[in-house]
């Protein structure tokens, strides 16, 4: 979901309300969650078939602590062969292990968040019993993105802080990708429950690590992948703190390691362009805010995502609307209204009646004038 409302749309920020979260900036709505913005620390692929996760924008695409469609993106490889060779012709404890995590992933993905709770708690004794260090470290790191996935991020944080500990004792370092990607989670995490000066703190730490290994590893896509998505939330942080320059910026860098990494053809894209568009409106750059709209709108129709373009349209009136284009912002409003209606998009529909209603109330302050 998109940011509803340019001021929500700081809170997309984690979600494309600029999946961030706060209402500061204006109202643009949040998008669906992509899977630019949250995955295990332990893979790159995702173990299933994609589901839905994290994510700025007036209204952004859903991002949950990211995003609630948002394919849990970046769930976490978890390859066959991660316990080592079995039986093929009995299934070993291993494979029922794997079978479980298999399962609670799927569950993530359909947002079926208890019973993927159960399944972990499951498969945490099933990697005790079979005393699998590295099946136990997983499945701990799973439990940790679904705190963050369900907003409990107390709890995420705690359970993260025990992942990286058992990562130190493998002999992982600061400079781990795996210890770094916790780290930006844990920074980000930190924005969104307040925490302005730790998040800063935890983003910059972060970021300079990354840099280090880019310079021994440039072609690394699992290190260009955290970079940019780093740089998109630290981005959502200078936007809660009204740095809207500095953010635009690292937006525009993120997009670019992006495109490096996926091609331009995906939700991610979609996602950080509106975080970009969110940036110019809070500059008073609407030209080029409704110019990166429509650049997303273009892809959401190659991507056939008809639910993120309502939200995108209704963000494009506001934009119209700041501009004093009544006709074009109450087009793009009912458009995004019937695209809303047509695909059954609580989100689209209740940024596009925002929209509609700030038109009404603005030609109304114009008539009593």
């Amino acid at each position: 979901m998109l940011v509803k409302n340019i001021c929500k749309f700081t809170q997309v920020m984690s979600r494309f309300r600029l999946a961030g979260n706060p209402r500061d900036y204006c109202h643009f709505a949040p998008l669906k969650r992509s899977r630019y913005h949250q995955r295990s620390e332990f893979g790159s692929r995702p173990l299933c078939a994609n589901a839905a996760d994290y994510q700025v924008a007036w209204a952004p695409p859903p991002v949950s602590g990211s995003s609630g469609g948002m394919f849990w993106a970046f769930s976490a490889a978890f390859t066959l062969n991660l316990f080592g060779g079995g039986n093929e012709k009995e299934e070993t404890p291993e494979d029922k292990l794997i079978k479980t995590i298999k399962r609670s992933i799927l569950c993530i993905q359909r947002e079926q968040y208890d019973k993927a709770e159960q399944m972990l708690h499951l498969a945490l004794r099933m990697a005790q019993d079979i005393q699998s260090k590295d099946g136990i470290t997983y499945v701990f790191d799973l439990m940790a993105n679904l705190a963050m996935e369900r907003e409990q991020f107390k709890k995420a944080e705690k359970i993260f802080t025990d992942v990286m500990k058992r990562l130190f004792a493998d002999g992982h370092t600061e400079e781990s990708p795996k210890i770094l990607h916790i780290s930006s989670k844990i920074a980000h995490m930190s924005q969104l429950q307040g925490d302005l000066e730790k998040s800063f703190q935890g983003f910059t730490w972060t970021l300079q690590q990354l840099a280090k290994l880019l310079e021994k590893m440039p072609d690394d896509k699992d290190i260009l992948e955290l970079y940019g998505l780093t740089k998109n939330w630290f981005g959502q942080l200078l936007m809660k703190q009204g740095k809207y320059l500095e953010a635009k910026n690292l937006f525009k860098e993120a997009f670019d390691t992006l495109i490096n990494v996926y091609g331009a053809v995906n939700d991610a894209s979609v996602t950080i362009l509106n975080n970009i568009s969110v940036a110019y409106v809070n500059l008073e750059k609407y030209t080029e805010a409704r110019e990166t709209l429509m650049q997303a709108m273009e892809l959401t129709k190659e991507l056939k995502d008809a639910t993120q373009e309502g939200i995108l349209q209704a963000n494009l009136g506001l934009v119209y609307l700041r501009e004093g284009l009544m006709s074009q912002a109450e087009n793009a409003c009912r458009l995004a209204w019937k695209l809303g209606k047509q695909h059954q998009n609580p989100d689209a529909i209740e940024q596009a009646e925002y929209c509609l209603n700030e038109i009404k109330t603005t030609l109304n302050g114009e008539k009593r004038q």
